[in-house]
């Protein structure tokens, strides 16, 4: 275990070596709302609806398209550490693991119930490894009907509206220093490395979505629905399967520069998700 320094959380590390520049832009700019960037990506999946399609029939097969996705993220987070960076206090820190926050709903319909989930995934896991946590997890969820996170909620909901004023602006306050008691973090995807909402699950378009000013996440990704689409490819024009991912990020951890190269690395690493078969290795990394 990495040993706890002076000004590090119980969920980061604080950047000692951070240029001046990102460590003094939460003081110019304090809120994570007044910070959010937003870009949007269309992504060729043909070879990922073709891999999925030779997997089919695979004993023990559970990875789709959701999952690949989930992959790459985590897979992206390992080559590219600077986007598991995060504002809290007006200092810059770099969380200790990678997790992914989402939605599961309970049944696809108006009166079926949500809850979020959020799980944490080693960055050297394969696919495999990773499609088996996520949907455990998912069927674990809605065994149960709700996370962690919904107690607490519901409990909220029940106390009189000054209470829940005062609480909630303790626990900001207790989330300034990064004392908020793990039971009530755990389970929160706003503490989690990046939210995902899987929009195309339900037929829809990739919106962009708004960060929020509770928790530490800095990084929030919306899916939209497989579309055909006529696109350039070598040289010619092909109809394409293709996927729209929207982000929404925390311009203060890093800079635009970085921001583009890593979305450039997420789309080769989709254009081939075998090699997500393959633990990641620093020392083969690029």
């Amino acid at each position: 275990m990495v040993k706890r320094r002076r000004k590090d959380r119980r969920d980061g590390r604080y950047l000692y070596d951070a240029d001046p520049m990102h460590k003094f832009m939460p003081y110019l700019m304090p809120k994570r709302t007044e910070c959010e960037v937003f870009l949007r990506e269309s992504i060729d999946v043909t070879n990922i609806m073709d891999y999925l399609e030779a997997r089919k029939g695979t004993d023990g097969n559970n990875v789709t398209l959701f999952s690949v996705l989930i992959s790459t993220i985590v897979r992206i987070f390992a080559l590219r550490p600077n986007l598991n960076n995060f504002i809290a206090g007006h200092r810059l820190y770099r969380r200790h693991n990678v997790d992914v926050g989402f939605v599961v709903k309970k049944e696809f319909s108006d009166a079926g119930g949500e809850t979020v989930a959020r799980i944490a995934f080693d960055q050297s896991m394969t696919i495999f490894e990773i499609s088996n946590r996520l949907y455990k997890h998912v069927s674990e969820v809605r065994a149960s009907g709700s996370e962690g996170a919904d107690s607490t909620i519901r409990t909220f909901t029940k106390l009189p509206r000054p209470v829940t004023k005062f609480s909630i602006a303790f626990l900001r306050f207790l989330n300034y220093y990064g004392k908020v008691p793990k039971s009530l973090t755990e389970s929160d995807p706003n503490f989690a490395s990046v939210f995902i909402a899987n929009m195309g699950s339900i037929g829809g378009n990739a919106p962009f979505h708004h960060l929020n000013n509770w928790g530490t996440g800095s990084l929030f990704i919306t899916v939209g629905a497989v579309q055909e689409k006529v696109i350039a490819v070598d040289g010619t024009i092909a109809i394409r399967k293709c996927l729209d991912l929207a982000f929404t990020v925390d311009e203060r951890i890093a800079d635009g520069y970085y921001f583009m190269r890593s979305i450039r690395m997420m789309k080769d690493i989709l254009s081939d998700p075998s090699v997500l078969e393959t633990p990641f290795s620093p020392e083969v990394s690029t």
